[in-house]
């Protein structure tokens, strides 16, 4: 029975690391890094890698990164410890005479775990749902709506796909119709979507006023959005 709870103590715990590890990516785009860029940097700090002075400059040119990645490094300390500590006292184990049946649930273990986290990644629904439950949480306790967070979706070279949440409407388009926001004469931007509270999506007309609770899919530079729809004071 210890052998077992061993076991299922340690892959437990894996499968706790790889959704920590999701959590934090999430957190880290809403920063306004690509998610591939999110993810290396995860990645990196929660197994205690370290980084290049390039790479370093993205988390040390904002606040918010910096302590975003303290807690992430810290996590990465603790899960270090504790799963090094666990997989050193299943090896021990190994010299209990029943290595064979040890190793087959272990075997076992493995394909249950990468079938539950494959299918984490590959359920749309189970996966877009759990992206925005973390992303509603980050927004409100890492920006307490300071900002409006971007989250990239796509980059073309200079230019970006993101989804901007619009936690505090910019002065400029405050009860004003699209076609006289100047947001393409001034911006270069062009709104694709706009997605309400409820997730219902509408159609994107000159007409079209923006409000507190919109989420907006938003083309253009990354440097014009922030431009926008970010105060650099709060954002860094």
């Amino acid at each position: 029975m210890g052998t077992d709870f061993a076991i299922l103590a340690f892959f437990s715990f894996m499968l706790t690391y790889l959704l920590i590890c999701e959590i934090f990516t999430i957190l880290f785009r809403l920063t306004g890094l690509t998610e591939e860029t999110a993810r290396f940097q995860v990645i990196s700090m929660l197994t205690n890698c370290g980084f290049t002075t390039i790479e370093s400059e993205l988390i040390t040119s904002s606040r918010k990164r910096r302590k975003l990645a303290f807690i992430t490094i810290l996590f990465g300390y603790i899960f270090s410890v504790t799963i090094v500590s666990m997989a050193i006292n299943f090896f021990m184990r190994l010299n209990d005479g029943n290595s064979f049946h040890l190793i087959v649930k272990v075997i076992m273990t493995i394909i249950a775990f990468i079938i539950t986290w494959y299918s984490f990644l590959k359920i749309n629904f189970i996966k877009n749902n759990f992206d925005k439950f973390i992303s509603k949480i980050g927004i409100k306790t890492m920006f307490k709506n300071q900002h409006n967070p971007i989250m990239i979706l796509e980059v073309f070279k200079s230019e970006v796909i993101a989804e901007v949440t619009i936690t505090n409407l910019p002065e400029e388009l405050y009860q004003v119709q699209l076609k006289n926001s100047n947001i393409r004469l001034n911006y270069t931007l062009q709104i694709l979507t706009i997605k309400k509270n409820d997730d219902t999506s509408v159609d994107v007309t000159g007409d079209t006023i923006l409000e507190e609770g919109d989420k907006i899919i938003i083309f253009g530079s990354l440097k014009n959005i922030k431009k926008l729809f970010i105060k650099e004071k709060d954002f860094s």
